[in-house]
């Protein structure tokens, strides 16, 4: 045998036993997250955590894949999910009709409502919606907390418009309205109970607004059956509502 072919031979067998050795590599399951609400999805040490989080982990370990998750303000979740940066977004996105008009979205998987919070030494009380057009009232953008205050106050003239602040990030926000740059802030009932075990805030009214979360993806992508399939089996096994029951007693 010729020594150059001989060679060429014995590379191309050793290649293709390494090859045959290798771990297949999964695919991976695209996440996106704010990481700003806590019991959902938050950081710990530098490792994201939550409910959510929970969530696309057996999500992906029942599809066979590999989590990769990427943080993004809030705002932005929805970007990278038009641009196909991602596959899902996980980040206690309520569900909502105009949201489904560009977004696919999962089942439902957790309700809440939405909570008014002052600061814990703040005397305001609240007793009927109406009473929040009193003062400076601050929320994260383009959340249900701003479309909810839009449509029931600043629209219907309870609360002039330059009293409602919006911020890119929850905790701007918490942190305007820890240094009195606004007097209230609106947010989803859980996180503002989570939140205020930690942060010298209280909750002084809930706005039963009764919504839901579910996992943004783009619209008509074959792996949102996948997804949507993994997902309600965690709910019918019981698993779902365990992972809640881990955080929130």
């Amino acid at each position: 045998m010729n020594k150059n072919l001989f060679v060429l031979t014995l590379l191309l067998t050793i290649i293709l036993l390494v090859a045959s050795c290798s771990p297949e590599q999964k695919k991976i399951l695209r996440v996106g997250t704010d990481a700003e609400n806590p019991p959902f999805t938050y950081l710990e040490n530098s490792e994201f955590k939550g409910i959510d989080i929970d969530i696309c982990e057996k999500i992906a370990d029942k599809m066979g894949m590999q989590l990769q998750i990427t943080q993004y303000e809030f705002d932005d979740l929805f970007s990278a999910l038009a641009q196909n940066k991602i596959d899902l977004a996980a980040s206690t996105i309520t569900i909502t009709e105009k949201r489904k008009q560009t977004f696919e979205f999962s089942e439902p998987y957790f309700q809440t409502n939405l909570a008014v919070v002052a600061r814990k030494a703040s005397p305001i009380e609240i007793n009927k919606i109406e009473d929040i057009g009193k003062y400076r009232v601050g929320c994260q953008s383009s959340t249900t907390s701003y479309q909810y205050l839009k449509e029931n106050l600043v629209d219907k003239d309870l609360l002039p418009k330059e009293k409602l602040k919006t911020y890119s990030t929850l905790i701007e926000t918490i942190g305007e309205l820890l240094n009195k740059k606004i007097d209230l802030m609106v947010f989803d009932e859980w996180v503002a109970k989570k939140v205020s075990e930690q942060v010298d805030i209280k909750i002084v009214y809930i706005i039963p607004t009764n919504e839901q979360y579910g996992l943004a993806m783009q619209p008509g992508k074959e792996i949102n059956l996948r997804i949507n399939k993994a997902l309600k089996e965690l709910k019918d096994s019981g698993e779902l509502q365990r992972i809640i029951n881990e955080y929130i007693k």
